[in-house]
């Protein structure tokens, strides 16, 4: 397999003041053409990992720890300077909210020329790539577009500008955080077909942060599950989804409302995480082990590590 678009090794984030670690030894890969799913509750963890891989962790957090490799290169040490000289043009972030994303006094034309600007593209030539780019994330009327100020789009509309802005100076990485959040279903479907289809159009590696396994079933090739800052889970998303070991991924997989048997009743987190049943020891090339137990019921503060169970298909323990 060819060299990953963005790979990060064993990170770690803690806080600055007292040291309190908030992710702990996370680690995945993003191949061109590929949707990796980074998967959990909210206050996992998930969110934070996507920043460090951009450089963008807020005041009084800091990666102590670990490698954030973009297009083969080490990037975990880099200075403020560095960062901005990479980001937009190697790796770029759709942030959740994309109102907030958007500045609200200015238009989405004026939004464009100030990300093309910094290429040195004239103003005739940010205008006519702004446009392309609208039409490639499927915005009708794009030329109406670039006049418009952000609240006089919808939802849907909005986060395909914010994905086009991405998208502007061509990078080969695109971080997603939570992109269909507050979108109906129907606008939720277009924007992950959107993505799949810049993932293949532009070779696209995306790392998908996301709290819905519905929503990455059928489009992500491999997921990422995270609790408490720890990986519990990881491998090709039909392994995952489909036989999970860790009784985080199987409570998470019962949340979900299931089209075909709506009498029954949906299952809970605290049910699985409870349950003695799903912390049996699991068949791996080391022998039986025991699922990886959160922190507080590890014995002696052990950290989890991550063994093979399946063909790509690994479980912390």
């Amino acid at each position: 397999m060819s060299q990953p678009l963005l790979q990060l090794d064993s990170i770690e984030i803690e806080t600055v003041a007292d040291h309190q670690q908030i992710v702990r030894g996370a680690s995945l890969q993003v191949h061109a053409g590929e949707i990796v799913a980074l998967v959990g509750e909210s206050g996992s963890g998930k969110t934070l990992t996507a920043l460090a891989a951009i450089g963008l962790l807020p005041a009084g957090l800091s990666l102590v720890r670990g490698a954030v490799r973009i297009n083969g290169r080490e990037c975990s040490q880099l200075s403020a300077s560095q960062w901005r000289s990479i980001r937009g043009t190697e790796i770029a972030m759709v942030f959740q909210e994309p109102m907030t994303a958007l500045d609200p006094v200015c238009s989405i034309g004026e939004l464009f020329h100030e990300v093309l600007s910094l290429d040195g593209i004239s103003r005739r030539g940010r205008r006519q790539q702004a446009l392309e780019l609208l039409e490639e994330v499927r915005v009708p009327e794009p030329g109406r577009c670039l006049r418009c100020v952000p609240h006089e789009l919808s939802g849907g509309m909005r986060q395909r500008v914010v994905i086009a802005l991405a998208l502007a100076r061509s990078p080969s990485i695109l971080l997603a955080d939570e992109p269909t959040t507050a979108l109906d279903a129907v606008t939720t479907q277009a924007i992950m077909e959107l993505l799949e289809q810049l993932c293949v159009s532009r070779s696209l590696g995306v790392l998908l942060v996301t709290h819905d396994l519905g929503l990455v079933m059928r489009r992500a090739r491999s997921i990422v599950v995270l609790h408490s800052g720890h990986v519990c889970e990881s491998g090709g998303a039909e392994n995952v989804l489909g036989s999970p070991r860790h009784p985080y991924t199987k409570g998470l997989l019962a949340c979900r409302l299931p089209l075909s048997t709506r009498q029954e009743p949906l299952g809970s987190l605290e049910e699985f995480m409870d349950s003695e049943l799903g912390w049996e020891p699991q068949s791996t090339p080391e022998g039986l082990l025991s699922p990886w137990r959160p922190a507080g019921d590890a014995p002696n503060g052990v950290q989890p590590r991550l063994v093979k169970v399946d063909e790509d298909h690994f479980l912390a323990v």
